[in-house]
């Protein structure tokens, strides 16, 4: 995954958060537990989305790092 879709998820997830949080205040002003609950899911869905996120940006970096340490270790030999 690229930097780019890296940042695309990282702010779809943040948009998830949003709208569920929106939805589950308006459940909660409501009365309406299944909006609630709907509203936490969604939460929870962005949440890993964000996650998801992290960990790749984290993979790329470690990616890149092992290739510049293959590269020192070849100019070394």
């Amino acid at each position: 995954m690229t930097r780019e879709n890296e940042k695309e998820q990282g702010i779809k997830g943040a948009v998830e958060d949003l709208k569920g949080r929106v939805k589950e205040s308006a459940g909660a002003l409501t009365g309406d537990d299944s909006a609630r609950r709907e509203g936490r899911a969604q939460q929870d869905k962005a949440e890993s989305q964000q996650e998801l996120a992290e960990k790749e940006t984290e993979l790329q970096q470690a990616r890149e790092k092992a290739a510049i340490d293959e590269e020192r270790q070849r100019r070394e030999q």
